[in-house]
C-alpha cells in the first residue's frame, strides 16, 4: 500500500492521506472519531483550509474501521479538546501552535497539519506536505508528549524526526 498516491482535495492538507494516517493509530481506531478543525476566524488562509477540510470529509470519512466526523473549533474557544481524537491544525496558526500542542498533549489528541514547521518544532504530531510529492512526517517528541502511537509498518513508510 502506497501512501503517496492520493490527490489532495484542498490546496493545503491532503485529507485522504490524513484519514489513512489516522487508521494506523495504535490501538486501531473504531467507531466514530471526533475531529476538531482548529481555525482562526478572520484569518483567510485558516478559514479557507477549514472549509476545504470540511468539504473533503463531508458527513464522515472512513479511517480504518472507524469514521472521522469533524467540527470547526475557533482557536479562541478550543478549551481542553476533550472529546476529540484528532485535531486538524489549519494554516495561519503558527503563533498559537505552542498552546495547541500543550492542550493536545494533555488530551492525547493527534494533531495533523500541512504546516511542516509545526511538526519540525514538535508542536504537531503529523505533517503532510504535497509539493513536490506527498510526504508524511511524524514528530517523535510530539507523539510521545500526546501519548500517540502508530503501527511499526506505518512508521517504516514515513519520515520520523
Amino acid at each position: 500500500m502506497a501512501l503517496t498516491s492520493a490527490t489532495p482535495l484542498s490546496a493545503e492538507l491532503n485529507v485522504p492521506i490524513a484519514a489513512r494516517v489516522v487508521s494506523f493509530l495504535q490501538p486501531p481506531p473504531s467507531g466514530t472519531m471526533a475531529a476538531a478543525i482548529l481555525f482562526e476566524p478572520g484569518n483567510a488562509a485558516s478559514e479557507a483550509e477549514a472549509s476545504a477540510i470540511e468539504r473533503a470529509i463531508g458527513n464522515g470519512l472512513a479511517a480504518g474501521r472507524g469514521a472521522i466526523r469533524v467540527r470547526r473549533v475557533p482557536i479562541g474557544t478550543m478549551g481542553a479538546l476533550s472529546g476529540y481524537h484528532v485535531a486538524f491544525v489549519t494554516a495561519g496558526l503558527r503563533s498559537q501552535q505552542g498552546d495547541i500542542a500543550a492542550i493536545a498533549a494533555k488530551s492525547s489528541v493527534l494533531t495533523i497539519s500541512s504546516d511542516a514547521a509545526c511538526v519540525q518544532s514538535a508542536r504537531c504530531v503529523v505533517g503532510i506536505s504535497t509539493v513536490p510529492k506527498t510526504q508524511i512526517t511524524v514528530s517523535r517528541a510530539a507523539a510521545r508528549a500526546a501519548n500517540i502511537r502508530f503501527g511499526s509498518a506505518f512508521l517504516m513508510l514515513v519520515k520520523e524526526i
